[in-house]
């Protein structure tokens, strides 16, 4: 159904694990003269996005009908230490897409740890060998 996930595309993206990790980062900037999207992201969240879908994260599917099952692993995150990869998968698709629609939203995500705590689930799947190959 979805294009399969390695080993080397968990590692890849886990490479991104450290710099979301460090809050003194400036993962972007808002510029207010921009009325509809005043969000620039860094090179570097700009390369987890395009390294995203190079390695098969983001995934074809209904995510505007998916936003209140996400907004569960939002608001309570001891859901994602259940999480598999087919629901993070899901999770980076619905805030990557959401951003195009929303400006802002994948910097609120950053802001409030979730993309770090989908990074972090997405290290133990990695390191448990769960469901990868």
């Amino acid at each position: 159904m979805y294009k399969k996930i390695t080993i080397k595309n968990i590692d890849i993206i886990l490479e991104y694990l450290p710099y979301f990790k460090n809050t003194k980062n400036s993962f972007y900037k808002v510029d207010k003269k921009l009325s509809l999207d005043p969000f620039t992201y860094s090179v570097r969240v700009y390369s987890f996005i395009k390294d995203l879908y190079e390695n098969n994260f983001i995934i074809r599917f209904n995510h505007s009908c998916w936003q209140e099952e996400a907004l569960k692993y939002f608001n309570d995150p001891k859901l994602l230490d259940s999480a598999n990869l087919l629901i993070l998968r899901k999770l980076l698709t619905l805030h990557v897409r959401k951003d195009r629609f929303c400006a802002g939203h994948f910097a609120h995500m950053i802001d409030t740890g979730h993309i770090l705590n989908i990074l972090k689930r997405l290290k133990i799947i990695r390191d448990n060998n769960d469901g990868v190959s």
